[in-house]
């Protein structure tokens, strides 16, 4: 490989992207424990309980992974945004030393 390109604006957007997937998820994640929860309580009634205390663990479970991939899109729209801007500031620092450089010639 000789030669590499990296865009700050590109890597933003990817940032932004997964941003918004991680922001989607979560929402999508608060309302089906909270309808889940709400739709079975009065099905199963008295006789349900069991099922319903099982099935709460079981939403408890999915809302810590739901969590936990909510957190790794974060985190990576943040390590983007990071990363475009130490590749701005990489630049800029190599553009002055060698408009220094080129300076004295």
């Amino acid at each position: 490989m000789t030669d590499f390109v990296a865009d700050p604006n590109a890597i933003r957007g990817y940032g932004a992207a997964s941003s918004a997937i991680g922001g989607v998820i979560d929402s999508a994640s608060a309302m089906d424990l909270a309808a889940n929860v709400a739709v079975m309580v009065p099905v199963f009634g008295l006789i349900g309980q069991d099922f319903l205390a099982s099935f709460g663990v079981s939403q408890f479970a999915n809302a810590v992974s739901t969590a936990s991939l909510v957190a790794v899109h974060q985190g990576t729209a943040v390590s983007a945004m990071s990363t475009a801007a130490k590749y701005e500031g990489t630049d800029g620092d190599t553009s002055a030393a060698l408009n220094t450089a080129a300076s004295s010639l």
